[in-house]
């Protein structure tokens, strides 16, 4: 359990953002004040430190521990990528949902919904929802009891069907984790070697996401994407002579 630490209050975007909201100004008002394009990046800043939205303003957390369900919207999982790229500024919605697969926004918004979230217009973003969450729950129970045998047996079939229904979701990212083959693949020559390199943490977000969601590891998109600079850039000769045949 982490404890609040008062040192926050220090902040000035803190401050402001409580002074604001002291003087009855609007979530809107304040997102524009800061030239954020939606409230949920203002709520993500104060729930990393510690603080949560009571309806009114900001509070501590008063030493509670977030849910799982609750953090996920900053762990490496495809609901949490969707809520990243839809923050962005100038995200386009239908765009974010090619990028990570669906044919619609409507079925992103299922999958969504399958994660325990519901769509926010205020915020232009998918926010957790508690109840939506604990119906989902109750329905997987439910789903998960043992079925009682019936005259024909149809009962067992229509158990298992809606249990597996409540998993699809999940049945489909396990699915669908393999690369789709078009990632090119590159045997250079030479033993392995360690080199220490500082990466902006965006940048090994964006490469945490992709090695997981395409089941690729991270050494090999780091040497994908620098032999297609060698080769983009003048150094395709050179590039040549270091692969293996």
């Amino acid at each position: 359990m982490t404890m609040f630490d008062p040192s926050v209050y220090d902040d000035s975007k803190i401050k402001t953002t409580l002074a604001l909201l002291a003087e009855g100004k609007s979530k809107q008002e304040i997102t524009e004040h800061f030239g954020h394009k939606g409230w949920f990046s203002i709520d993500q800043y104060f729930r990393r430190r510690g603080m949560r939205w009571n309806g009114n303003t900001f509070v501590p957390e008063e030493g509670e521990t977030p849910s799982a369900a609750e953090e996920s919207r900053f762990l490496n999982s495809k609901a949490g990528q969707i809520i990243r790229q839809l923050s962005q500024s100038n995200a386009n919605i239908r765009q974010v949902a090619i990028k990570q697969g669906f044919a619609t926004v409507d079925e992103m918004g299922d999958y969504m919904r399958g994660q325990g979230y519901v769509w926010s217009s205020e915020q232009e973003n998918y926010e957790y929802s508690e109840s939506l969450s604990t119906k989902q729950k109750n329905e997987q129970t439910a789903a998960t009891q043992v079925p009682s045998k019936s005259a024909d047996g149809l009962e067992d079939y229509q158990q298992l069907l809606a249990y597996l229904l409540s998993k699809q979701y999940k049945l489909f990212d396990l699915l669908e984790t393999e690369s789709d083959g078009t990632l090119p693949r590159y045997k250079f020559r030479g033993a392995k070697a360690n080199k220490t390199l500082g990466f902006p943490t965006s940048l090994m977000t964006l490469l945490s996401d992709y090695s997981k969601e395409f089941n690729v590891t991270q050494r090999v998109i780091i040497e994908v994407a620098l032999a297609d600079f060698f080769k983009k850039y003048g150094y395709e000769e050179q590039l040549s002579s270091v692969l293996q045949a």
